[in-house]
């Protein structure tokens, strides 16, 4: 098949996807199964081969990320349920202060979405931000809208959150460095957020303070009586981290083949590092509480179970575009139309994440279409993992689940709903693709 065919096709395949999940509402998994069949037959490649590359590709993909995923959502589990996730917001708020609340909203968000889904997280830290604002007198929406911003920052740019995680994954990127770096340009865009939520104008166009709820109050101060302490709430999000981050270094800078060099590949392995940060978050629970383990544990397998399959399904896809081609014909067109080979994942996945309105869906599907053409853009796994999730993150509206957590929650109207997540994250998506692009000038 020449190259602009099949470039017809691939689009034509991408568009089908789109729809079926954002249209037709078909779950991410089966719609990546039944694409990537359809490219491959429409690609030109025997039936027979294309079942056998899409079983390939989700096995491969299933082999490297179904453990590592499991475990992270394990660890935000029980940070949701023992009320760990709440520590780490007090503790930033002491650290930043209370008259610096909406930039204190800000970077809790973007510690506590590390491990914990950034729906999930919104939830969790609400009772925190009404009762900042009714305390404080801080506008509601400031508050919501720096938290909002946060969570989703790091839940994009930084593992082990399952999306960045999966990305990496599919792309064969060194995930410590994508932890080292995606911590590094998520800084820009959390503090960027949040003197926009914190400005004058927003403060001013929006100055409404939470209203009082005795009830939830009272539940709250019942909850955080038992939470874990501090320090332990810190420990299963950055022991995994500080892990993977060394085996990343060492095997940089230590002789190859070296005892030091084996135990951190060892100890820093995502799978090790975050059954370490498993252990660690079950210490959290009440000792000897076999029930409640046995039921968070369950309850985060469920979680776990669709993201594994989806990521696996995109594997899938990905493995057909590879064989398709379309990969080298693609890289030699932007090779020479003068495109930055960075801008191109970062497109891709805006319009993706725009379409259907999952920042995990964005990630994923964007990985399985770049891999093939990484070579021809020039760039690494990682600077591609953090592009597309620059683009992950970019205009997130009413299609979105994570645009109606934050606006009921917050009580917002719809058009509240917008200045605060779709706007917001626009500015986000382009302060996050700049903090990529000037990281690429020094990697």
């Amino acid at each position: 098949m020449s190259g602009p065919l099949l470039l017809l096709v691939v689009v034509a395949v991408i568009i089908l996807l789109i729809l079926l999940v954002s249209k037709v509402r078909l779950n991410a998994f089966l719609a990546l199964i039944v694409t990537s069949i359809v490219l491959g037959l429409l690609g030109g490649i025997k039936p027979v081969e294309v079942v056998k590359l899409v079983t390939e590709g989700f096995g491969g993909l299933m082999a490297n990320i179904g453990i590592v995923i499991a475990l992270g959502v394990i660890i935000g589990e029980f940070l949701e349920a023992t009320g760990g996730a709440e520590k780490i917001a007090e503790s930033v708020l002491k650290v930043v202060g209370r008259e610096r609340s909406v930039l204190a909203m800000g970077i809790t968000g973007g510690i506590v979405s590390i491990p914990v889904f950034c729906d999930s997280g919104f939830v969790i830290l609400n009772p925190v931000i009404k009762a900042l604002s009714r305390v404080g007198k801080v506008p509601l929406f400031s508050l919501s809208t720096a938290l909002m911003a946060g969570l989703l920052t790091t839940h994009v740019f930084v593992p082990p959150t399952p999306g960045p995680i999966a990305a990496a994954g599919i792309l064969g990127a060194d995930l410590g460095k994508v932890v080292f770096y995606g911590i590094l340009v998520s800084i820009p865009p959390i503090i960027v957020c949040s003197l926009w939520a914190n400005s004058r104008f927003i403060r001013n166009k929006f100055p409404k303070l939470a209203e009082e709820d005795k009830i939830i109050e009272d539940q709250e101060a019942a909850r955080r009586a038992k939470c874990p302490s501090t320090i332990q709430a810190y420990l299963p999000i950055v022991i995994p981290i500080i892990l993977i981050v060394l085996q990343s270094f060492g095997n940089q800078l230590l002789p190859k083949g070296s005892s030091a060099q084996n135990f951190l590949g060892f100890i820093g392995h995502p799978v090790t590092a975050l059954l370490i940060g498993t252990a660690l978050a079950f210490t959290l629970a009440p000792l000897g509480n076999k029930d409640i383990w046995d039921t968070w544990v369950g309850r985060a397998l469920e979680k776990s179970t669709i993201i594994i399959l989806v990521t696996a399904a995109a594997g899938s896809f990905g493995k057909i575009l590879g064989a398709t081609g379309i990969g080298e014909y693609l890289g030699k067109l932007i090779a020479g139309s003068g495109v930055p080979g960075i801008l191109l994942p970062f497109l891709i996945s805006a319009f993706i994440l725009t379409a259907q309105g999952s920042a995990t869906v964005a990630l994923l599907t964007t990985s399985a279409i770049v891999k093939p053409m990484l070579p021809a853009l020039g760039l690494s796994p990682e600077l591609a993992v953090l592009a597309i999730a620059a683009g992950a993150v970019t205009v997130v509206h009413a299609n979105g689940s994570y645009f109606w957590v934050v606006v009921k929650f917050s009580n917002m109207d719809i058009t509240e709903g917008y200045w605060s997540v779709t706007l917001t994250t626009l500015i986000l998506g382009i302060v996050g693709f700049l903090s990529v692009a000037v990281l690429s000038l020094f990697i």
